[in-house]
């Protein structure tokens, strides 16, 4: 017996078609006339960029090449540099003739800036023989409709002259363009000399869009963006090219972001294993410092039991030795000392000039005669307590080491010693009054007792604000003493990353007593064979710039791998610009005093920064250094 089995309906759907997929599938079609050149359903139009500025930055082409809503090619020819010589030494000559005819100060300046900048060129080009070209630069515009192309040309003209330069809309070449900018790369002469403009190569590759891409190392943290909104993750420990520390310099106003900035870089570099120590002059870093995400170590600087340094403990000094030495470098760039015909340069050798310097320091009279009379002194009480050249300091507790009491005592019975002479016990007397207040006066809450600081956690803030109510001297050597102790704690582990915060560094700047900014000096040039970072911050360059310590400051400068500027006006923004060379458009944004604004330099690199702080961390920056 057969079954009929009933057949099923079949049917069929039908999808609606994907425009999207379809535009990606099929070829898109072209069509192009004397002024436009359509490609699919996008309307576009092609232009060259006629005039460039004068004033080009390091990645000026990134602004030209970034226009939302276009597409842009560059092409560059080399040539001869007979015909860009000849056009820089007319431009040179008609500027000089027109100098004497202008009456205001602004256009004079500008005329005689131009002069400088052309002569510099024309070294660059006649002397360094530097390589020049033709670029030519084609910008594609498109849009989804007639309308909207109207738009989008007002807005990218509108960029364009932003940035000095002008647009040309290639008419009757729209084809020729195209073919050009396609992925052929089919070329045009006739296109080519409608925009091409003569450059040398240098200021070309400085120019290219990758040049102002912002910084992205592998390994580092996040803290702002470019002007043109590209990420700038940054490790500081990283090595390469021109990157050859971790050093910082930091200046800015009041109000301009600076301690906002200074609190963010701590606090990433702490998150990512850096060991921190900060000389904390005005209680900006207390509150961060106890926070309970960070529990670190808060040390009274001003006398406080958990934070005594005996000045007489001595220290391992990291070892400077002539092949450490870099060219016009003596060793005592470093240490002032000489050998000792016994201990040569032992411990308790290179401790004993250290020392010399900090009393140099707190003494109100200081001469040859008082440093020998100390010295031998020193000497003598190091071995009362069976310390000599060549003694293993790290075998010695912190309370087995003399201190100012027993230094003073020394001296005291030497004054009233009958057996010496009278110019003898007349020194005596003197280095006794000198160091009474010391040993048993106002200062010895200071000074007269064993070492009690500790670093047994990796973020440490040395409070010394209570300073500023004692006398010059006594600061300063306080300031001396930290600052060689801080440099101990750099140098005591070469595989430990260890960032050293000096702020309010204009502090440390006292042109009778240049040695402070000596030794940071010394600090800033050799911490990085010890794995270690100064970041030196200021209000202004020009307070490290006096002229009795301008080479020590100016060095630290230098010396700095990264470098952060944050705006101002009037005084400080003409020594800013003087210091770094400044363009007008960097000097115009800083001058704009926008918070949390700066110029990055990392390296050769220059970015303009718009520093970005989670909220998180602002609430545990607290309130100190403003709001």
């Amino acid at each position: 017996m057969k079954i009929k089995l009933k057949k099923k309906k079949q049917t069929q759907q039908i999808s609606k078609v994907n425009q999207n997929i379809l535009n990606i599938i099929a070829s898109a079609g072209i069509m192009t006339n004397d002024s436009f050149a359509n490609i699919g359903d996008s309307y576009g139009k092609i232009f060259c960029i006629s005039k460039y500025s004068d004033d080009n930055d390091y990645g000026w082409l990134a602004p030209l090449c970034n226009i939302k809503g276009t597409a842009t090619c560059l092409i560059w020819h080399r040539t001869e540099p007979t015909n860009l010589i000849e056009v820089i030494d007319n431009t040179i000559g008609d500027n000089e003739s027109l100098i004497p005819t202008k009456k205001k100060d602004s256009e004079i300046q500008a005329l005689e800036d131009e002069v400088e900048d052309l002569k510099e060129m024309n070294h660059r080009i006649k002397v360094n023989d530097e390589p020049v070209g033709y670029l030519c630069a084609l910008v594609f515009v498109q849009a989804h409709s007639e309308e909207a192309l109207i738009r989008t040309i007002k807005k990218v003209n509108s960029v364009v002259l932003n940035n000095d330069c002008n647009l040309l809309n290639l008419r009757f070449k729209q084809k020729q363009a195209l073919k050009v900018m396609s992925p052929y790369g089919i070329p045009s002469d006739e296109v080519f000399n409608m925009g091409a403009q003569l450059f040398p190569m240098e200021t070309f590759l400085g120019g290219f869009p990758m040049a102002a891409a912002g910084i992205n190392d592998e390994d580092g943290y996040y803290i702002g963006k470019t002007k043109n909104g590209r990420m700038i993750i940054l490790d500081t420990w990283r090595r390469g090219g021109d990157r050859i520390n971790s050093n910082w310099f930091i200046s800015g106003p009041p109000g301009s972001g600076k301690s906002t900035f200074i609190k963010l870089l701590l606090l990433l570099e702490y998150a990512f294993g850096t060991k921190i120590i900060i000389f904390d002059p005005e209680e900006e870093y207390v509150f961060l410092t106890t926070h309970k995400d960070i529990r670190g170590n808060l040390i009274d600087g001003a006398g406080g039991a958990k934070g005594r340094i005996n000045p007489l403990q001595i220290r391992k000094l990291p070892r400077i030795d002539e092949e450490d030495l870099e060219e016009g470098e003596t060793i005592e760039d470093y240490f002032i000392y000489e050998k000792h015909e016994i201990g040569g340069y032992s411990d308790m050798a290179l401790y004993l000039q250290q020392l010399k310097v900090f009393f140099k320091m707190y003494f109100s009279e200081w001469n040859a005669d008082i440093e020998a009379y100390l010295e031998e002194t020193l000497i003598e009480l190091y071995n009362d307590n069976n310390i000599s050249w060549h003694t293993d300091i790290d075998s010695i507790k912190n309370e087995d080491w003399p201190i100012i009491k027993e230094l003073f005592v020394k001296v005291d019975i030497k004054s009233k010693d009958k057996s010496i002479d009278e110019y003898d016990k007349n020194i005596y007397k003197k280095l006794r009054s000198l160091l009474y207040a010391a040993g048993m006066g106002s200062d010895q809450f200071l000074w007269n007792g064993y070492t009690t600081i500790k670093t047994d956690k990796d973020w440490t803030d040395i409070n010394v604000s209570r300073l500023h109510e004692v006398n010059e001297r006594v600061k300063r050597a306080q300031y001396y003493l930290y600052t060689t102790w801080l440099w101990s704690e750099v140098a005591k582990n070469r595989e430990e990353k260890v960032l050293a915060a000096i702020d309010e560094g204009y502090l440390f700047v006292d042109p009778e007593y240049p040695d402070l900014m000596k030794f940071l000096r010394n600090f800033s040039k050799r911490c990085r064979k010890y794995e270690g970072g100064l970041l030196f911050i200021t209000h202004a360059s020009s307070d490290v710039l006096e002229p009795e310590v301008k080479r020590l400051g100016q060095a630290i400068i230098d010396n700095a791998c990264f470098k952060m500027i944050f705006g101002g006006d009037g005084k400080y923004m003409e020594e800013t610009s003087a210091l770094y060379k400044l363009s007008d458009r960097e000097v115009e944004m800083l001058s704009a005093r926008k918070r949390g604004k700066g110029l990055l330099m990392a390296g050769s690199i220059r970015l303009e920064i718009d520093i970005e702080v989670r909220d998180k961390y602002m609430e545990m920056f607290g309130a100190a250094g403003g709001r």
